[in-house]
């Protein structure tokens, strides 16, 4: 059987670096979404897990993606919850990207036969997942459900976030119902506690567990995430966490890294203080200033649609 212009194999389906909870989950949706199609896939991942996934793949009884080392030349790949190279496999290079499902801005990939894409604007790539299965009037199991109504709150923060939608709500109600999960803010406290629980973690870990990198005007950034209900916890880690960033700025060859802790339940953040140069672009894109090691960044959440922007805007200044 061909495939767009090559032979059939099976298709490796994953999401990005240093995953979260959507980016784990949409790999393992997709890959039952092609399975249920007869088509050839398996899920992977770029890398370890935190608690809040963890939690969520033991509760739906799913098995743990297996860690992506390398891909074949032209491996057929499917990437889901991100389109930036930078955010990808280093063997990207090698893959045929077929299919592309994503919530987030268009960024530099390319494709070298016509492929499957997809880009919604909400909240969770699982919301797009689930409008796929309902097109296509695919069967939605209870563990997948379960997957997906997890996935969804995490990256709207219980439909609280600026990203969501009214998709989102939309499929969340669903998949909630199709899981059996009868109250939703208890299975959701679940989640978020389960994220929270950073005893376990080194400073460099707490990091990098929500680390994406981006480019600005030719600058070299990463925007670590540290969503929790227990600010507390991880601001009493401020010192150990300011040492982990300038070890892996110089690690990853970066010309900043940025680590902002995100109180989920007051939906307010803060900046980590870095050098002087950094501290003064937060200073003057957020309108805020260095207090105490930190820089309020009031009620931003959402890297994908205010604090990413927030930097673009700046340097388009």
């Amino acid at each position: 059987m061909i495939y767009w212009g090559i032979f059939m194999t099976t298709i490796a389906v994953f999401g990005h670096k240093k995953p979260d909870t959507d980016a784990i989950v949409s790999a393992i949706v997709m890959t039952y979404w092609l399975n249920q199609q007869g088509i050839d896939a398996k899920s992977y991942r770029l890398d370890d897990i935190n608690q809040e996934t963890k939690f969520l793949i033991e509760l739906a009884k799913v098995r743990l993606p297996e860690l992506l080392t390398h891909l074949e030349p032209d491996q057929l790949a499917a990437l889901v919850d991100h389109n930036e190279s930078q955010q990808s496999t280093a063997h990207l290079a090698d893959a045929n990207i077929c299919y592309l499902v994503d919530h987030h801005k268009l960024g530099d990939l390319t494709t070298a036969e016509p492929a499957y894409i997809r880009f919604e604007p909400v909240g969770s790539t699982s919301t797009i997942l689930y409008h796929m299965f309902m097109e296509k009037n695919l069967l939605t199991s209870q563990q997948m459900a379960t997957l997906m109504a997890g996935a969804i709150i995490s990256d709207t923060l219980n439909l609280t976030g600026p990203t969501t939608t009214d998709s989102d709500k939309q499929a969340l109600q669903a998949v909630i119902h199709l899981a059996g999960i009868h109250d939703t803010n208890r299975f959701a406290n679940q989640l978020f506690d389960a994220k929270s629980n950073i005893s376990d973690l080194t400073d460099d870990a707490l990091v990098t567990t929500d680390y994406k990198q981006f480019m600005f005007s030719n600058k070299k950034w990463a925007i670590a995430s540290i969503e929790t209900v227990k600010p507390d916890v991880v601001l009493s880690r401020t010192d150990g966490i300011q040492q982990a960033s300038e070890l892996i700025r110089q690690r990853d060859g970066l010309d900043y890294m940025l680590v902002i802790i995100v109180d989920i339940l007051k939906q307010q953040s803060w900046a980590v203080g870095s050098n002087d140069a950094q501290n003064e672009i937060i200073e003057q894109a957020f309108d805020t200033r260095l207090n105490d090691k930190l820089l309020d960044l009031g009620h931003l959440v959402s890297r994908k649609k205010q604090f990413v922007p927030t930097l673009e805007a700046f340097y388009a200044k």
